[in-house]
């Protein structure tokens, strides 16, 4: 038995109980057999709905970010390229070890697909505000900032609804901070270097950038050097130091990134 048996039998034996007795560990065998396929088939079944929930979840997700581009008046591939500028400056962040700790628990799907909800508080900004060509008064930029607090609220709103949480605590930390500065001007919390997550720090270069080089109502589209001379210029007080050192080694990734969207830019 300890060599691997599972069962004996007695000498002198009876045929007809030898019979059955291979009978019963036959029959055995192909229970196990039919179990294991069951169980394999179940799990193929669980690994297709799990994928559909996720497929869905990232629908409705990139859904709401395009709704929120529409009602900004940006055009273009804004979504996929926030998520490209992101994924190179976070490999580029990791491979540099600059911060070890924080990026091992990183799941980088999760965090690029949470990232097209940044600037979901959006949705609740009045049209003549958001869409305003002209200068922003006190009063109206003031309105402006409450996006990123809207967009905190309809996060926890949908955290109460599921038990999803990863995905979406990765999306309050874009919705929340990347409008934070290193040196503590930012909104709407004043948080000030290390205070801000590092995912925000980064989505704050890659927003500012985007934006630069992007038409807007109230604005034209600035080149890509022009836009990397003042995101460079802003290191220690808009943005971390060390992330612009990183920005500054692949700054030609961004360009090509852009390049590649489609949009109209200038060389």
């Amino acid at each position: 038995m300890t060599l691997g048996a599972v069962d004996y039998i007695l000498k002198p034996f009876s045929p007809p109980l030898l019979r059955k007795r291979i009978e019963m560990h036959l029959l055995v065998e192909s229970q196990r057999q039919e179990l294991i396929r069951f169980s394999n088939n179940l799990m193929d079944m669980v690994e297709e709905k799990t994928k559909n929930v996720v497929d869905l979840r990232n629908a409705i997700m990139f859904t709401m970010a395009e709704l929120v581009e529409y009602r900004d008046d940006i055009t273009g591939k804004h979504i996929e390229r926030i998520q490209e500028y992101l994924r190179v400056l976070l490999n580029a962040l990791i491979e540099s070890g600059m911060y070890p700790d924080e990026p091992e628990s990183w799941d980088m799907d999760l965090v690029l697909q949470s990232a097209q909800l940044h600037d979901v508080g959006k949705i609740t900004i009045k049209d003549e505000i958001l869409l305003k060509p002209g200068r922003l008064t006190h009063e109206e930029f003031e309105k402006i900032k409450e996006h990123t607090t809207f967009g905190k609220n309809i996060i926890d709103e949908i955290k109460s609804m599921t038990t999803e949480q990863a995905f979406l605590d990765y999306a309050r930390i874009f919705v929340g901070t990347h409008h934070e500065k290193w040196d503590g001007s930012g909104y709407p919390t004043g948080l000030k270097g290390e205070e801000i997550p590092l995912l925000g720090r980064a989505m704050a270069i890659v927003d500012v950038y985007d934006a630069l080089v992007s038409n807007r109502p109230y604005k034209k589209a600035l080149s890509h050097s022009e836009a990397v001379k003042i995101i460079l210029d802003s290191s220690g007080t808009q943005f971390d130091p060390c992330m612009i050192e990183i920005f500054r080694n692949i700054t030609d990734r961004f360009y090509e990134i852009n390049s590649q969207s489609g949009s109209e830019r200038q060389a």
